[in-house]
């Protein structure tokens, strides 16, 4: 059904590309589907996802540069795509998705590049284990066969001697014996003669019904296919009219989507906001615009963010968590009125904002049970975050060690390192304990029961001594 699936979609693929074939899609359509891959990602539907992707990529004229949130997204699916593949062994697929890379060059990274190289290699590794396994699986089969058929004979010449033997003994004293044994060879030729006749009859039966099985099946195939084809029209009637509804609809200030670099206003010095303060927003200055090179340098900045966000959550073991924080992150910020510059320096610290724990030996983070001297220490992940964060540029550094030192830090000053209390602590540090608290609470956890989206607020809510309450607000009317 998958395939079915797969081949339809392959069929919108081509209708959508013939559609666009001479000129790239409006930015307003190129965010909604930006945003549909993304709420694919979320809901784990990686393959539709990618295909969804695809679709969007054809129909740029440009393969070798796309605008930043396409790149962004893009880059993102094939990377969760080839996870995708390697946790599900289909490695066949990955020659397909390579040949796409070197269509869409504007996408590739080091990442996805290492990503297919494991790949490639897992798949000849499991392409040699498996010649050798048939090898071997011959070689026994034919070892088995050798040993069981020279067995046979022996026995069976033993045997076809004694009874020779017997019989010339026997001859000249038990003629009559000999002829009653006669007649009984003539019973037994006669039994395995109906014996054949009933196994025949009984294959007879067998093909029949295979021939009933296979005929329906055939029809099963049949109806399901053209069940498929209805499912297809109506699908494709549904997708024009939201096509011609976005054509209609007029880009929204202050959109929470989390669009690609390239479309936000730039990323200078100006306008980002460092200290705490309960101010969101007010003091927000109008984003500058950027010129090439700082587009270049924010660019690069997504890019290796994303890097390290993805080896500290495999590190503790929290999937996608630095995704899920940055995302909430940045949302939280646009609807509080920050800025542009400001939401997005938010989001970049929001995905390496755990940097220390790379310092935190791996048994420790692994451990069930800690001492209070274990605890400590992995406390200290805080102030551990400089030697991983050398790539970032200085105007920015300022927010990124805010986030890494600060986002445990409590309203009411119960919180670690320093013990800040209530408008001291910096607006990314809050807004970052928010968005942490609650991507934990949703996400599966095996030392807790996952809340529902209702739930989690709730229990935010009715800890205002460590949240701060605005952000809480806010993120209600977000999720």
């Amino acid at each position: 059904m998958f395939r079915n699936k797969k081949s339809i979609f392959a069929a919108l693929v081509m209708l959508l590309t013939g559609m666009f074939a001479f000129a790239d899609l409006p930015e307003e359509i190129i965010k909604k589907q930006v945003d549909m891959v993304n709420t694919e990602l979320e809901a784990n539907k990686v393959p539709d996802a990618y295909n969804r992707v695809n679709t969007l990529l054809k129909t740029f004229n440009d393969t070798t540069q796309f605008p930043g949130n396409v790149t962004y997204i893009a880059s993102s699916t094939y990377s969760k795509y080839l996870d995708y593949i390697d946790s599900n062994k289909q490695y066949a697929v990955a020659e397909e998705v390579e040949n796409n890379l070197k269509i869409y060059s504007g996408i590739v990274n080091a990442n996805l590049q290492s990503k297919i190289v494991k790949i490639k290699a897992k798949a000849s590794a499991a392409k040699e284990a498996q010649s050798v396994a048939r090898e071997k699986a011959m070689m026994d089969t034919l070892q088995s066969s050798s040993e069981t058929t020279a067995k046979a004979i022996q026995e069976q010449s033993e045997s076809t001697a004694k009874a020779i033997q017997e019989q010339s003994e026997k001859f000249a004293e038990q003629s009559e014996k000999t002829t009653s044994a006669i007649q009984s060879m003539a019973e037994i030729t006669e039994k395995n003669a109906e014996m054949q006749t009933s196994a025949l009859h009984s294959i007879g039966k067998w093909i029949g019904w295979v021939l009933l099985g296979i005929a329906i099946l055939a029809l099963l195939i049949f109806l399901i296919f053209m069940f498929m084809a209805s499912t297809s029209r109506h699908q494709t009637a549904q997708f024009d009219a939201t096509l011609k509804l976005v054509a209609g609809m007029q880009q929204q200030n202050n959109q929470l989507l989390l669009g690609g670099v390239t479309d936000f206003s730039g990323m200078g010095v100006q306008g980002l906001k460092y200290a705490g303060s309960s101010r969101w927003g007010v003091d927000a200055l109008p984003a500058p615009e950027m010129n090439d090179e700082e587009k270049a340098e924010l660019k690069q900045l997504v890019v290796d963010c994303e890097k390290l966000g993805s080896e500290i959550d495999a590190l503790t073991g929290r999937k996608n968590n630095s995704k899920n924080v940055s995302e909430l992150v940045y949302k939280l910020a646009m609807r509080l009125g920050l800025n542009q510059n400001s939401a997005m320096a938010y989001f970049c610290a929001s995905m390496v904002y755990d940097a220390g724990f790379k310092a935190i030996p791996e048994e420790l983070l692994e451990a069930e049970t800690l001492t209070d001297e274990q605890r400590a220490e992995l406390k200290n992940h805080v102030g551990k975050y400089e030697e991983f964060l050398g790539f970032v540029p200085r105007k920015y550094w300022k927010i990124f060690e805010e986030a890494a030192l600060y986002h445990h830090e409590n309203m009411d000053g119960s919180g670690y390192p320093e013990g800040l209390k209530g408008d001291k602590i910096p607006q990314i540090a809050r807004l970052i304990r928010v968005a942490e608290s609650y991507s934990s609470l949703i996400s599966r956890r095996n030392y807790k029961e996952i809340l529902d989206k209702e739930s989690a607020i709730e229990e935010l809510s009715s800890k205002p001594q460590l949240y701060d309450v605005d952000v809480v607000k806010v993120l209600d009317a977000i999720v």
